[in-house]
């Protein structure tokens, strides 16, 4: 496999659709593709994997498609990736808002803060997650607002253990 057969292949997944094992081929052929990027480093593929996940885990490879993506810079992968959180697809929101963890940047509050009212329990809490890592003071007052309003335990434990995390006990909220 070349890189352009690879940035072919995930071109032709956007996104994925949902894990089923008629999939499971597929998704052999998606890590292939991730092992390639991983060894091969190709900007270009950085919106094709932000976009290329479907619902559910892609039977274990789309946590490990973030190792790809780290070996960008915030610069390169934070643009894509404000894109994708706005994706209708809710596995794109969801995998990316975990991605967004590992590339804590303020650029990424509004985007991370408008997955707070996401339909999905799971997205609010990946959103939590990803905000938490952000070093800003507003991130605290945006968590005091949503406590207001979430109604789902999970998500309202998820924030309260966030606002203990001494990265956000350190800040004085605006």
């Amino acid at each position: 496999m070349n890189s352009a057969q690879a940035i072919m292949f995930l071109k032709n997944n956007q996104p994925f659709t949902k894990d089923t094992e008629e999939k499971f081929e597929v998704i052999k052929k998606y890590n292939d593709v991730r092992v390639h990027f991983l060894n091969h480093p190709d900007p270009q593929c950085i919106p094709l994997f932000l976009n290329s996940f479907g619902e559910g885990s892609g039977f274990g490879v789309y946590q490990l498609i973030e190792d790809v993506l780290m070996k960008y810079s915030i610069e390169q992968v934070v643009p894509h990736l404000i894109t994708a959180l706005h994706s209708e697809h809710i596995g794109v929101r969801y995998w990316c808002a975990h991605i967004a963890a590992s590339f804590p940047t303020p650029s990424l509050i509004t985007p991370l803060s408008n997955l707070l009212s996401d339909p999905d329990p799971d997205i609010r809490c990946a959103a939590v997650t990803a905000l938490s890592q952000i070093e800003d003071d507003r991130i605290i007052g945006l968590f005091k607002g949503v406590l207001e309003k979430e109604t789902d335990p999970d998500v309202l434990e998820h924030i309260q253990e966030a606002l203990t995390e001494p990265k956000l006990t350190s800040l004085t909220p605006k």
